[in-house]
């Protein structure tokens, strides 16, 4: 494996090496300095491609097109669709009404991704607490209750269920369509307005939360009319992508979570999406939630060991899968922001041999950032 400057055709290649060569031989060797990191045994010849998005100069590549297996990488055009159909500002109400029975209710929701029947996780996330609509509507504690409910997740309606049960309330559960709902309806009691979908993707990346990933991806294939399969999202991720100027060959979701091990994604196809996003106020909720080196989310506990001088310096997307790690972002170096994309799907599939790979790519970015290329 080796490492080019860019795909440009031979020529013009041959003429600017030449360039580099005559005018300024320390940097024309520095481009093959990557070299022992990109081929280090541990990522086992990934997908790999680091460039500059204000020149367009490639630092480092392999393979970029060739569609590899993104794990939780995918989250970030799951992230991108979910902005681009659905917007970052839209918010999901979910509210309860009293029906023409008594100790009777009605739950009718907006199919609010982010919902929770956790009061923990609801206080620190800031996701609504959906319980609450029963203690409003249920104020003389009965402990027998049906509850027709319409939009609702059915795990948000389960776990509204248990945490019910817990509270020794019985609780019949009926689903009923939208427009049974209407019917239903009398009284409003009370009703929760989530936080804006921007602030879900924030907390999608920075904690790769995977049912919420999925929501997203599913809410942007519901907002265009297309299918909630494999095959409806990967026509939804590939619109996405072309309305934003991104090539999306090879792509195909199998998933928004990227915990499928049949989804593909090229490293071409996510450092172009990240550079058409970086200074676009529209998709900026992304760039914010992702986590940082040594600092944040699921990079918290990385680069302190393996690469220290990166520390605070790479922001970026994780993941992983049995025998794949991934990692996808901006890693600064000085007064430049390097832009990559890694996907190592064929490393040995066990923690020792995930953590070697991991160690791999904290080395080969900490050498980015101290401009070692």
């Amino acid at each position: 494996m080796t490492i080019t400057l860019s795909s440009m055709a031979k020529s013009r290649m041959a003429l600017l090496l030449a360039l580099l060569l005559a005018f300024n031989p320390l940097e024309a060797s520095a481009l093959h300095s990557l070299d022992k990191y990109v081929n280090s045994k541990h990522l086992a010849t990934p997908g790999l491609l680091i460039l500059n998005p204000l020149d367009g100069q490639v630092i480092a590549q392999n393979s970029p097109d060739t569609a590899r297996v993104p794990a939780s990488v995918l989250k970030l055009v799951s992230s991108a669709a979910a902005l681009h159909f659905v917007g970052g500002e839209r918010r999901y109400v979910t509210s309860i009404f009293t029906t023409e029975s008594e100790n009777t209710y009605l739950i009718k929701g907006s199919l609010d991704p982010w919902m929770s029947s956790n009061l923990t996780l609801a206080k620190r996330n800031g996701q609504k607490y959906l319980p609450s609509l029963i203690t409003k509507a249920n104020v003389e504690n009965k402990r027998k209750i049906t509850i027709y409910y319409a939009t609702l997740f059915e795990r948000d309606r389960y776990d509204l269920s248990l945490n019910l049960k817990r509270k020794g309330i019985k609780a019949t559960f009926k689903r009923v369509t939208s427009a049974q709902a209407k019917e239903l309806a009398k009284e409003e009691i009370a009703s929760l307005t989530s936080l804006p979908l921007s602030e879900m993707i924030k907390f999608v990346n920075l904690n790769s939360d995977n049912t919420l990933a999925n929501r997203l991806a599913m809410s942007a294939a519901r907002e265009i009319g297309f299918e909630r399969t494999s095959k409806g999202l990967t026509q939804t991720f590939k619109l996405a992508l072309e309305e934003i100027g991104v090539n999306s060959q090879g792509l195909v979701a199998k998933d928004g979570s990227g915990l499928d091990k049949g989804n593909r994604l090229s490293t071409q196809t996510v450092v172009e999406l990240l550079v058409r996003i970086r200074d676009n106020p529209q998709y900026q909720a992304i760039y914010e939630g992702l986590p940082v080196a040594g600092k944040s989310g699921t990079l918290k506990n990385r680069f302190i060991e393996d690469g220290p001088e990166a520390v605070g310096k790479v922001k970026a997307k994780t993941g992983w899968l049995r025998n794949t790690v991934t990692l996808a972002g901006y890693a600064k170096s000085a007064d430049k922001e390097y832009v990559f994309a890694i996907m190592a799907d064929g490393i040995t599939p066990t923690l020792s041999g995930r953590n070697k790979a991991r160690a791999a790519m904290d080395r080969l970015l900490e050498a980015i950032v101290m401009g070692n290329h």
